[in-house]
């Protein structure tokens, strides 16, 4: 009977652990499953179904079903297809120019990582980042305001009219454009230079004996060595910029006309300005429709890549 007692209690105490074990790692994941739960699949699931009513924002009980009309209306707004351009402007010119200034950096950080100075100079480099894009949004409107900003007192003192650099349509988007590029392409430049990091130095010995020059180091050792850096960071980038909303908030209001008018601009106004709720949920999903998109064909590549 002693024996009987014995080996039956054994399961018990051995199970236990392993149960407080899984106990604790539930208690652990409750709190951030409430947290996506609350704060984004519920609002993306009301926003679904407010895309299809009719509602306003100051009635919203009094909605009417109307189907896929919203997205219909969408499609065919010269605004909203503007908005649309202007993002894709906008997403591919910051993230090029990102690549390359980020590499060129990248390069310049790399032969400077033994140094102190170079320790610091990397630390001052990644600031811009570090910054909110509404705090980055009002240091540029007041550099480049047309006649108190020091950009334009500057052109002037060599003879160059300064333009009016969010006024103008022909500046306003890309001066938005600049701004956006020079605040993350540290972020790019930290991504490359671990990648450059990463790389053997006997592939740099054997590319010097084989008398080849920087370019050709750049297009057949580095480049291809940091390639899934890049996408990723390309990928994160290009949700990044699909959800651009503060730095023209500050600036520009999606002005002058529309000239800097993006997705989520748009979004903004038919919601918080016109009080079409359902327009601007539609709006709100084709943006998040257009993340997916770009990401599970990024992934893919990525995947393809890497077998």
């Amino acid at each position: 009977m002693a024996n009987a007692t014995e080996t039956s209690d054994v399961p018990r105490t051995a199970v236990r652990p392993a149960d407080d074990e899984r106990n604790v790692k539930l208690l652990f994941l409750v709190p951030a499953v409430v947290y996506l739960l609350l704060l984004s699949v519920v609002p993306f699931i009301y926003s679904v179904y407010l895309s299809l009513f009719d509602a306003r924002l100051t009635r919203l009980d009094r909605k009417f079903f109307i189907g896929l009309e919203n997205y219909q209306n969408l499609l065919t707004d010269p605004l909203f297809l503007k908005a649309i351009q202007n993002t894709v402007v906008l997403t591919v010119s910051s993230i090029s120019l990102e690549i390359v200034f980020g590499f060129l950096c990248a390069k310049v950080f790399l032969s400077l990582r033994e140094m102190r100075t170079g320790q610091v100079l990397r630390s001052l480099a990644i600031l811009p980042m570090m910054i909110t894009p509404i705090c980055v949004g009002l240091m540029f409107s007041y550099i480049l305001n047309p006649t108190l900003g020091v950009a334009n007192y500057l052109l002037s003192s060599i003879g160059v009219e300064g333009p009016s650099w969010f006024g103008d349509p022909t500046f306003a988007l890309p001066t938005v454009i600049f701004i956006n590029a020079w605040q993350w392409t540290p972020f790019m430049m930290l991504l490359m230079l671990a990648g450059l990091v990463s790389i053997p130095s006997s592939l740099y010995e054997a590319a010097e004996l084989e008398g080849a020059k920087w370019h050709h180091i750049a297009r057949w050792i580095e480049l291809p060595a940091i390639r899934d850096v890049i996408i990723i960071g390309l990928i994160l980038r290009v949700i990044d910029n699909l959800k651009l909303f503060d730095l023209v908030y500050v600036t520009t209001r999606g002005g002058p006309g529309d000239a800097t008018e993006l997705i989520t601009y748009f979004a903004y106004r038919q919601d918080f300005r016109f009080f079409q709720v359902g327009y601007g949920s539609a709006a709100a999903v084709i943006i998040l429709l257009m993340s997916i998109v770009v990401t599970t064909f990024a992934v893919s590549f990525l995947r393809r890549n890497q077998r």
